[in-house]
């Protein structure tokens, strides 16, 4: 007998889209973010070089990865009584365009992260307001190939603190990842390597992913679309995968000489910016999300990400979380019908 779970009211799931293949030439996401009380200047990556050209309108191709070009996805962390009065948390998604660098296919997706948390200070109690903006390059393998983002931070109530905007940036190149920092007085580059894994091979490159796999503490990447790409379209009974992910860490509001050091530190950075993690097909169950019941496949995860459930199109649709380390209560992040936007 199928199991019932039950998430936050609301308008449901959007109808699914039938199989779409993920490892060919054909999807996209778009999704506009509301950024309110924000301005930030997002500093672009490069523009493609001579092998680079994008390719939307060819014939025969409309995306890549699972998203259709102009298609959105948006996220949110629920329920709401699993959370303090003011607290909230979305994602967001869109494929911009798709472009072709040589043989390979590369996915231009804007992504978009906010959150509101309450704090203590000395001075008083504050709520912290996080905002990201970015821009990710992702091959038709689901390798990162870049991603580019921009973070403000502002807090209110009895000690407010409007913040500045800062920006990082992590560029694949001759095996490793060019990292970049900017903040408005200062920059930084780095050079982050990549660590082992037996699936990898960078050559392509391919059997790397990039998000972050953790249940306790969400942030920009603990994003439910990033973890689609590494994810066939049909999860089959018996599918078993070893993954890694990259996990690229934000910009430090007040840098310092230790900061710099383990920055440089390359051996330590293998731990620090990469996850292995077993991904399993569980059972296929129906699962009820915002007034909807669809049926969805359990994806089983080893480490701390909980699991998560995938509806027929292969998308990532309800994730796990760790119950909220105040109110105790379970947390979950699900993705939004359009109609609640």
């Amino acid at each position: 007998m199928s199991t019932s779970l039950r998430a936050a009211a609301g308008a449901g799931f959007p109808p699914t889209k039938g199989f779409m293949m993920r490892r060919i030439l054909a999807a996209a996401v778009s999704l506009p973010i509301a950024v309110a009380a924000l301005v930030a200047v997002l500093a672009p990556l490069p523009a493609p070089g001579p092998a680079a050209a994008a390719i939307e309108g060819t014939a025969g191709v409309d995306g890549i990865l699972g998203f259709q070009i102009g298609e959105e996805r948006r996220y949110i962390v629920g329920p709401q009584d699993a959370l303090r009065d003011g607290e909230y948390a979305n994602w967001s998604i869109r494929l911009d365009q798709v472009v072709s660098e040589g043989s390979v296919a590369i996915g231009v997706f804007e992504i978009g992260h906010e959150e509101a948390r309450w704090g203590a200070t000395p001075v008083g109690t504050i709520m912290v307001h996080w905002k990201y903006s970015g821009e990710l390059r992702v091959n038709e393998h689901g390798f990162p190939e870049s991603v580019a983002f921009s973070m403000y931070e502002e807090h209110t109530g009895e000690a407010p603190w409007r913040g500045e905007t800062m920006s990082a940036s992590y560029t694949f190149e001759d095996g490793e990842y060019q990292k970049e920092i900017r903040l408005p007085d200062r920059e930084w580059q780095f050079s982050v390597p990549i660590a082992s894994h037996d699936a990898l091979e960078l050559d392509v490159p391919e059997g790397m992913f990039l998000f972050r796999p953790q249940a306790r503490v969400i942030d920009f990447f603990t994003h439910p679309a990033l973890l689609d790409f590494a994810v066939p379209e049909v999860v089959q009974p018996g599918w078993k995968q070893r993954t890694m992910f990259f996990k690229p860490a934000p910009p430090v509001r007040y840098p310092g000489e230790d900061w710099v050091r383990m920055e440089r530190d390359k051996v330590a950075s293998l731990g620090r910016y990469y996850d292995k993690v077993t991904l399993e097909a569980g059972e296929e169950t129906e699962l009820e999300i915002a007034g909807r019941t669809i049926t969805a496949r359990r994806l089983e995860t080893s480490g701390s990400l909980r699991g998560a459930y995938l509806d027929e199109g292969g998308r990532i649709v309800f994730m796990e979380i760790d119950p909220d380390p105040w109110t105790r209560r379970p947390r979950h992040i699900r993705m939004l019908y359009p109609s609640e936007y």
